[in-house]
Protein backbone atom coordinates (compact mmCIF):
# COMPACT_ATOMS: atom_id res chain seq x y z
CA UNK A 1 0.00 0.00 0.00
CA UNK A 2 2.04 3.45 -1.28
CA UNK A 3 0.79 6.33 0.16
CA UNK A 4 2.49 9.58 -1.19
CA UNK A 5 2.28 12.87 0.47
CA UNK A 6 3.59 16.24 1.00
CA UNK A 7 2.22 19.21 3.06
CA UNK A 8 -0.93 16.77 4.52
CA UNK A 9 0.20 17.10 8.11
CA UNK A 10 -3.54 17.80 8.61
CA UNK A 11 -5.06 14.77 6.72
CA UNK A 12 -2.74 12.37 5.86
CA UNK A 13 -3.11 10.54 9.91
CA UNK A 14 -6.82 9.87 8.66
CA UNK A 15 -5.50 8.57 5.52
CA UNK A 16 -3.08 5.91 7.15
CA UNK A 17 -5.43 4.83 10.22
CA UNK A 18 -8.29 3.86 7.16
CA UNK A 19 -4.97 1.53 6.22
CA UNK A 20 -4.26 0.61 9.60
CA UNK A 21 -8.40 -0.93 9.71
CA UNK A 22 -7.81 -3.27 6.66
CA UNK A 23 -9.93 -6.29 6.69
CA UNK A 24 -6.80 -7.98 4.93
CA UNK A 25 -3.86 -8.29 7.31
CA UNK A 26 -0.77 -9.18 5.38
CA UNK A 27 0.27 -5.87 3.88
CA UNK A 28 2.82 -3.41 3.99
CA UNK A 29 1.94 0.40 4.54
CA UNK A 30 4.90 2.68 2.27
CA UNK A 31 4.55 6.36 3.15
CA UNK A 32 6.82 8.14 0.03
CA UNK A 33 7.13 11.59 2.41
CA UNK A 34 8.20 14.08 -0.87
CA UNK A 35 9.85 16.84 0.75
CA UNK A 36 7.23 17.85 3.03
CA UNK A 37 8.41 20.71 5.16
CA UNK A 38 5.82 20.24 7.95
CA UNK A 39 5.67 16.62 10.06
CA UNK A 40 3.63 14.81 7.36
CA UNK A 41 5.88 11.73 8.05
CA UNK A 42 5.89 11.40 11.74
CA UNK A 43 2.31 11.58 11.94
CA UNK A 44 2.02 9.08 9.08
CA UNK A 45 4.17 6.64 10.64
CA UNK A 46 2.13 7.70 14.47
CA UNK A 47 -0.90 6.51 12.47
CA UNK A 48 -0.61 3.21 11.37
CA UNK A 49 -1.23 1.97 15.01
CA UNK A 50 1.55 -1.12 14.67
CA UNK A 51 0.93 -2.30 11.23
CA UNK A 52 4.01 -2.75 9.29
CA UNK A 53 4.78 0.74 8.04
CA UNK A 54 8.15 2.11 5.63
CA UNK A 55 8.37 6.02 5.28
CA UNK A 56 10.96 6.98 2.59
CA UNK A 57 12.23 10.62 2.87
CA UNK A 58 12.86 12.84 -0.64
CA UNK A 59 15.39 14.90 0.97
CA UNK A 60 12.85 17.74 -1.52
CA UNK A 61 10.29 17.92 -3.48
CA UNK A 62 10.41 16.00 -6.92
CA UNK A 63 6.74 16.28 -7.62
CA UNK A 64 3.95 13.19 -8.33
CA UNK A 65 5.62 10.99 -10.71
CA UNK A 66 8.98 10.49 -8.49
CA UNK A 67 7.35 10.10 -5.46
CA UNK A 68 4.72 7.38 -7.00
CA UNK A 69 7.85 5.94 -8.30
CA UNK A 70 9.54 5.97 -5.13
CA UNK A 71 7.05 3.62 -3.62
CA UNK A 72 6.80 1.33 -6.76
CA UNK A 73 10.66 0.88 -6.40
CA UNK A 74 9.91 -0.26 -2.84
CA UNK A 75 6.85 -2.49 -3.16
CA UNK A 76 7.44 -5.95 -2.07
CA UNK A 77 4.18 -7.08 -2.33
CA UNK A 78 2.54 -9.61 -5.68
CA UNK A 79 -0.34 -6.79 -5.54
CA UNK A 80 0.88 -2.72 -5.44
CA UNK A 81 -2.37 -0.20 -3.86
CA UNK A 82 -2.66 3.32 -4.04
CA UNK A 83 -4.02 5.92 -1.66
CA UNK A 84 -3.83 9.88 -1.75
CA UNK A 85 -2.95 11.43 1.57
CA UNK A 86 -5.88 12.94 2.09
CA UNK A 87 -8.48 10.24 1.05
CA UNK A 88 -9.57 7.43 3.32
CA UNK A 89 -9.76 3.55 2.02
CA UNK A 90 -13.06 1.60 3.74
CA UNK A 91 -12.21 -1.57 5.87
CA UNK A 92 -12.83 -4.01 3.17
CA UNK A 93 -11.15 -2.15 0.37
CA UNK A 94 -8.00 -4.32 -0.23
CA UNK A 95 -9.67 -7.65 1.05
CA UNK A 96 -12.53 -6.96 -1.81
CA UNK A 97 -9.79 -6.18 -4.35
CA UNK A 98 -7.27 -8.82 -3.58
CA UNK A 99 -9.74 -11.06 -4.45
CA UNK A 100 -10.92 -10.25 -7.42
CA UNK A 101 -7.38 -10.28 -9.32
CA UNK A 102 -7.02 -13.77 -7.58
CA UNK A 103 -10.32 -14.67 -9.76
CA UNK A 104 -9.65 -12.24 -12.53
CA UNK A 105 -5.95 -13.61 -13.84
CA UNK A 106 -6.45 -11.73 -17.29
CA UNK A 107 -7.20 -8.37 -15.17
CA UNK A 108 -3.98 -6.21 -14.63
CA UNK A 109 -5.33 -3.03 -12.92
CA UNK A 110 -8.62 -2.85 -10.45
CA UNK A 111 -9.76 0.47 -9.50
CA UNK A 112 -13.34 1.03 -7.46
CA UNK A 113 -16.29 3.35 -6.73
CA UNK A 114 -15.57 6.62 -4.85
CA UNK A 115 -17.78 8.22 -2.24
CA UNK A 116 -16.89 11.89 -1.54
CA UNK A 117 -16.53 13.95 1.23
CA UNK A 118 -16.58 17.71 2.00
CA UNK A 119 -13.15 19.38 3.23
CA UNK A 120 -14.05 19.20 7.04
CA UNK A 121 -14.88 15.13 6.35
CA UNK A 122 -18.63 15.31 6.16
CA UNK A 123 -20.12 12.62 3.37
CA UNK A 124 -21.71 13.84 0.32
CA UNK A 125 -24.91 11.18 -0.35
CA UNK A 126 -24.74 11.15 -4.41
CA UNK A 127 -22.22 8.39 -5.71
CA UNK A 128 -21.69 7.83 -9.18
CA UNK A 129 -20.26 4.27 -10.31
CA UNK A 130 -17.80 4.49 -12.72
CA UNK A 131 -17.33 2.26 -16.15
CA UNK A 132 -16.55 -1.38 -14.85
CA UNK A 133 -15.25 -3.37 -18.19
CA UNK A 134 -12.19 -3.23 -19.99
CA UNK A 135 -14.40 -2.63 -23.07
CA UNK A 136 -15.75 0.51 -21.96
CA UNK A 137 -13.15 1.98 -19.81
CA UNK A 138 -10.53 1.33 -22.59
CA UNK A 139 -12.49 4.16 -24.70
CA UNK A 140 -13.39 6.22 -21.41
CA UNK A 141 -9.51 6.99 -21.39
CA UNK A 142 -10.31 9.04 -24.94
CA UNK A 143 -11.78 11.63 -22.82
CA UNK A 144 -10.63 11.44 -19.70
CA UNK A 145 -9.39 9.11 -16.76
CA UNK A 146 -12.43 6.72 -15.37
CA UNK A 147 -10.66 5.86 -12.49
CA UNK A 148 -10.03 7.19 -9.04
CA UNK A 149 -6.33 6.96 -8.63
CA UNK A 150 -6.77 6.37 -4.82
CA UNK A 151 -8.75 3.38 -5.88
CA UNK A 152 -6.43 1.63 -7.87
CA UNK A 153 -4.88 -1.76 -7.00
CA UNK A 154 -2.54 -3.90 -9.29
CA UNK A 155 -0.09 -6.37 -10.09
CA UNK A 156 2.97 -5.26 -8.88
CA UNK A 157 4.87 -6.82 -12.18
CA UNK A 158 2.64 -5.03 -14.58
CA UNK A 159 2.64 -1.38 -12.59
CA UNK A 160 6.61 -1.81 -11.98
CA UNK A 161 6.78 -2.08 -15.87
CA UNK A 162 5.01 1.35 -16.57
CA UNK A 163 6.67 3.39 -14.36
CA UNK A 164 5.16 7.50 -14.35
CA UNK A 165 6.82 9.17 -16.59
CA UNK A 166 8.28 12.95 -15.32
CA UNK A 167 7.35 14.46 -18.66
CA UNK A 168 3.98 14.36 -17.46
CA UNK A 169 4.51 16.33 -13.84
CA UNK A 170 -0.16 16.26 -14.20
CA UNK A 171 -1.92 14.24 -15.72
CA UNK A 172 0.68 11.27 -14.71
CA UNK A 173 -2.16 8.76 -13.72
CA UNK A 174 -3.85 8.92 -16.79
CA UNK A 175 -0.72 8.86 -19.34
CA UNK A 176 0.14 5.52 -17.28
CA UNK A 177 -3.69 4.26 -17.42
CA UNK A 178 -3.62 4.69 -21.45
CA UNK A 179 -0.05 2.77 -21.61
CA UNK A 180 -1.26 -0.36 -19.50
CA UNK A 181 -4.67 -0.29 -21.48
CA UNK A 182 -3.30 -1.05 -24.54
CA UNK A 183 -1.73 -4.58 -23.38
CA UNK A 184 -3.70 -5.66 -20.31
CA UNK A 185 -7.14 -5.66 -19.36
CA UNK A 186 -8.97 -3.07 -16.82
CA UNK A 187 -11.59 -3.15 -14.29
CA UNK A 188 -13.44 -1.28 -11.70
CA UNK A 189 -15.69 -2.66 -8.66
CA UNK A 190 -18.90 -1.09 -8.36
CA UNK A 191 -18.55 -0.83 -4.52
CA UNK A 192 -17.77 2.10 -2.60
CA UNK A 193 -14.36 0.89 -1.31
CA UNK A 194 -12.34 4.65 -1.18
CA UNK A 195 -13.63 8.12 -0.42
CA UNK A 196 -12.80 10.94 -1.53
CA UNK A 197 -12.34 14.16 0.24
CA UNK A 198 -12.93 16.82 -2.02
CA UNK A 199 -10.86 20.03 -1.67
CA UNK A 200 -10.04 23.40 -3.86
CA UNK A 201 -6.38 22.83 -4.01
CA UNK A 202 -6.84 19.26 -5.63
CA UNK A 203 -5.00 18.73 -9.52
CA UNK A 204 -8.21 17.69 -10.56
CA UNK A 205 -10.61 20.42 -8.96
CA UNK A 206 -8.47 23.02 -11.02
CA UNK A 207 -7.99 22.97 -14.92
CA UNK A 208 -4.66 24.71 -15.16
CA UNK A 209 -3.29 25.44 -18.29
CA UNK A 210 -0.47 22.82 -18.01
CA UNK A 211 -3.57 19.92 -16.82
CA UNK A 212 -5.38 21.14 -20.46
CA UNK A 213 -2.29 21.39 -22.43
CA UNK A 214 -0.76 17.51 -21.28
CA UNK A 215 -4.22 16.06 -21.72
CA UNK A 216 -3.92 17.37 -25.23
CA UNK A 217 -1.38 15.97 -25.83
CA UNK A 218 -2.11 12.35 -24.85
CA UNK A 219 -5.90 12.50 -26.28
CA UNK A 220 -4.37 13.71 -30.24
CA UNK A 221 -2.46 10.76 -29.85
CA UNK A 222 -5.34 8.30 -29.00
CA UNK A 223 -7.44 10.38 -31.63
CA UNK A 224 -4.35 9.49 -34.13
CA UNK A 225 -4.69 5.94 -33.53
CA UNK A 226 -9.13 5.88 -34.59
CA UNK A 227 -7.07 8.08 -37.49
CA UNK A 228 -8.32 11.14 -36.58
CA UNK A 229 -6.03 14.43 -36.83
CA UNK A 230 -7.83 17.02 -34.89
CA UNK A 231 -7.18 20.76 -35.76
CA UNK A 232 -6.60 23.02 -32.20
CA UNK A 233 -10.22 23.65 -32.07
CA UNK A 234 -11.48 20.55 -32.24
CA UNK A 235 -8.84 19.09 -30.00
CA UNK A 236 -9.81 21.77 -27.71
CA UNK A 237 -13.10 21.10 -27.32
CA UNK A 238 -12.54 17.32 -27.40
CA UNK A 239 -10.46 17.59 -24.31
CA UNK A 240 -13.38 20.27 -22.77
CA UNK A 241 -15.77 16.75 -23.23
CA UNK A 242 -13.89 15.31 -20.54
CA UNK A 243 -14.77 17.93 -17.62
CA UNK A 244 -17.80 19.48 -19.10
CA UNK A 245 -19.17 20.44 -15.93
CA UNK A 246 -15.97 23.62 -15.13
CA UNK A 247 -17.20 25.33 -18.70
CA UNK A 248 -21.17 24.94 -19.57
CA UNK A 249 -21.26 25.55 -23.29
CA UNK A 250 -23.36 27.07 -26.00
CA UNK A 251 -25.43 25.80 -28.29
CA UNK A 252 -23.14 26.01 -30.91
CA UNK A 253 -20.75 23.51 -28.73
CA UNK A 254 -23.56 20.68 -27.92
CA UNK A 255 -23.73 20.74 -31.76
CA UNK A 256 -20.71 20.18 -32.54
CA UNK A 257 -20.19 17.48 -29.55
CA UNK A 258 -23.03 15.55 -30.99
CA UNK A 259 -20.91 15.93 -34.40
CA UNK A 260 -17.59 14.99 -33.29
CA UNK A 261 -18.67 11.71 -31.25
CA UNK A 262 -20.71 10.76 -34.25
CA UNK A 263 -17.03 11.21 -36.60
CA UNK A 264 -15.24 8.93 -33.51
CA UNK A 265 -17.62 6.38 -33.42
CA UNK A 266 -17.67 6.43 -37.68
CA UNK A 267 -13.87 6.01 -37.48
CA UNK A 268 -13.53 3.50 -34.67
CA UNK A 269 -15.78 1.19 -37.13
CA UNK A 270 -13.07 1.58 -39.72
CA UNK A 271 -10.07 1.34 -37.08
CA UNK A 272 -11.69 -1.08 -35.11
CA UNK A 273 -9.28 0.28 -32.11
CA UNK A 274 -12.15 -0.29 -29.13
CA UNK A 275 -15.35 -2.08 -28.57
CA UNK A 276 -18.13 -0.33 -30.69
CA UNK A 277 -19.95 -1.16 -27.99
CA UNK A 278 -18.28 0.13 -25.30
CA UNK A 279 -17.79 3.34 -27.51
CA UNK A 280 -20.87 4.04 -28.13
CA UNK A 281 -21.98 3.64 -23.70
CA UNK A 282 -18.79 5.94 -23.95
CA UNK A 283 -20.05 8.42 -26.27
CA UNK A 284 -23.51 8.30 -24.63
CA UNK A 285 -22.44 9.32 -21.26
CA UNK A 286 -20.39 12.02 -22.41
CA UNK A 287 -22.89 13.63 -24.57
CA UNK A 288 -25.65 13.11 -21.95
CA UNK A 289 -22.62 14.97 -19.45
CA UNK A 290 -22.06 18.14 -21.60
CA UNK A 291 -25.84 18.39 -22.26
CA UNK A 292 -26.36 18.18 -18.41
CA UNK A 293 -23.86 20.94 -17.87
CA UNK A 294 -25.05 23.27 -20.14
CA UNK A 295 -29.28 23.33 -19.16
CA UNK A 296 -28.84 27.05 -18.14
CA UNK A 297 -30.90 29.55 -18.56
CA UNK A 298 -32.81 30.10 -21.98
CA UNK A 299 -31.41 27.23 -23.81
CA UNK A 300 -32.21 24.64 -21.08
CA UNK A 301 -35.16 23.47 -23.70
CA UNK A 302 -33.40 23.69 -26.72
CA UNK A 303 -30.50 21.15 -25.03
CA UNK A 304 -32.70 19.29 -23.44
CA UNK A 305 -34.30 18.79 -26.91
CA UNK A 306 -30.99 17.80 -28.16
CA UNK A 307 -30.04 15.19 -25.61
CA UNK A 308 -33.67 13.17 -26.21
CA UNK A 309 -33.19 13.16 -29.48
CA UNK A 310 -30.13 12.26 -30.07
CA UNK A 311 -29.16 8.52 -31.22
CA UNK A 312 -26.26 8.97 -29.19
CA UNK A 313 -28.59 8.22 -26.31
CA UNK A 314 -29.00 4.51 -27.64
CA UNK A 315 -25.23 3.66 -26.50
CA UNK A 316 -26.85 3.68 -23.07
CA UNK A 317 -29.11 0.62 -24.34
CA UNK A 318 -27.14 -1.95 -25.60
CA UNK A 319 -25.62 -4.82 -23.43
CA UNK A 320 -22.37 -2.24 -21.66
CA UNK A 321 -25.15 0.68 -21.18
CA UNK A 322 -27.69 -1.48 -19.71
CA UNK A 323 -25.31 -3.34 -16.75
CA UNK A 324 -23.52 0.30 -15.89
CA UNK A 325 -27.29 1.92 -15.61
CA UNK A 326 -28.18 -1.05 -13.58
CA UNK A 327 -25.27 0.00 -11.42
CA UNK A 328 -25.25 3.02 -11.58
CA UNK A 329 -29.10 4.38 -10.86
CA UNK A 330 -29.34 3.95 -7.46
CA UNK A 331 -26.32 6.62 -6.85
CA UNK A 332 -27.87 8.76 -9.50
CA UNK A 333 -30.54 8.66 -7.52
CA UNK A 334 -29.09 9.50 -4.28
CA UNK A 335 -30.22 6.25 -2.70
CA UNK A 336 -26.70 4.24 -3.38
Amino acid sequence: MIVPVFNREAVVGEAVASLARQTLEDMEIIVVDDGSSDSSADVAEAAARGKPVRVIRHPNNRGIPAARNTGLQAARSGYIAWLDSDDLARPQRLERQVNFLARHLDVALVGAAAGRLDAQGRPKRRTRVPFLTHETLAPALLFRSPFQQSSIMGRAEVLKAFEYRPEFPVCEDLDMFIRISRQHRLANLKEVLIDRRLHQGQIGRVESAQVRHLKGVLLRDLLGRLGIEPSELDLDRHTTLGAPKKQPQSRQFIAWAESWMKTLESANDKARYYDPRGLALVCARTWANACLASMRGNQRLHVGASLVGSSLTLGFANAYGAEWVAAALPGLLGIG
